[in-house]
């Protein structure tokens, strides 16, 4: 078996080699990081970025960060920066982890330059993407799902948030935020910082730092058509097993709606015990089209 995946790797990366030499465009790849004392989501944000890079050896990859985050990111990645990624701030925002995670997502258009695809920390690529980069469209999302309404829709929790901010609802879409691809150009922009202004009139007017609410009512303001990503490259498996048939990226930490027994688990302890990431792993991962490696709880 061990052979067998070594052969499997040694197959990828000629086809990668492949497909640059055929003109396939070289991601740019964007992440927002906030930190306090746990370092986790930088832990997970090291294996992302690598799997990105095995699968991309050339993708150029940006961290985005606040100003509080900034010094202990620029330590718990030293590997990732040493290797080409960059990281900067987006400024000072005084909160919680969780809020100044937002706030940064929020601007990523703003404050990035060409076109790029943000990914959530918790998403580990296993196989190529490419075809997300071929959109016509300012942007391409995945519709948004979640353990009550597996697929998609308006979801209810977020109804007594828009009716106190006298946003209209249902929105048109309701789209995940957590993997997106955005095109550089006026639409795109416009979204951008409507998300911001409208995030920031969310968070402080019902308490919540959640971004996706003020992310589909601007989206629906503004009137933009986004193109509709594939769920194999935002599989929430979490959400339903269903979504692991022919996933390219997991989208695997989603708080209650997180799959627990997957692969994810095993790989932050082999990293924070060896700052290595198992590609093996993720290798019969692919293999077997599944991310759980011990029984569903």
């Amino acid at each position: 078996m061990n052979s067998l995946i070594a052969l499997k790797r040694v197959l990828r990366r000629l086809t990668a080699k492949r497909t640059a030499r055929a003109g396939v465009r070289t991601p740019h790849i964007c992440y927002a990081l906030s930190l306090g004392d746990d370092t986790t989501y930088a832990d997970l944000l090291n294996i992302s970025a690598q799997c990105v890079r095995r699968v991309y050896p050339a993708a150029r990859i940006t961290v985005l960060t606040d100003d509080q985050s900034l010094p202990k990111a620029r330590e718990e990645l030293y590997s990732l920066i040493a290797a080409g990624a960059g990281i900067q701030s987006v400024g000072r925002f005084d909160g919680s982890v969780r809020q100044r995670s937002r706030f940064i997502k929020t601007q990523v258009r703003n404050i990035l330059d060409g076109e790029f695809l943000f990914l959530d920390v918790d998403t580990v690529a296993v196989a190529e993407f490419s075809d997300i980069l071929e959109c016509e469209l300012s942007l391409s999302a995945a519709i948004d799902r979640n353990l009550a309404n597996p697929d998609g829709g308006f979801p209810a929790w977020v109804v007594p948030d828009f009716n106190r901010l006298g946003w209209p609802h249902p929105t048109a879409l309701y789209l995940n935020t957590g993997v997106v691809f955005w095109k550089d150009n006026d639409e795109a922009r416009a979204l951008g910082r409507m998300w911001h202004r409208n995030w920031l009139h969310y968070t402080t007017s019902v308490d919540n730092p959640a971004d996706q609410p003020a992310f589909n009512h601007s989206l629906d303001i503004l009137g933009i058509r986004p193109k509709i990503m594939s769920d194999v490259f935002n599989a929430r498996v979490g959400v339903s097993p269903r979504f692991a048939d022919g996933a390219k990226i997991y989208h695997l930490l989603s708080g209650e709606e997180r799959a627990n027994g997957t692969f994810i688990d095993q790989l932050l302890v082999c990293f924070r015990t060896t700052r290595k990431v198992d590609h093996v792993l993720i290798d019969e991962v692919a293999e077997r089209g599944t991310p759980w490696i011990a029984a569903k709880i």
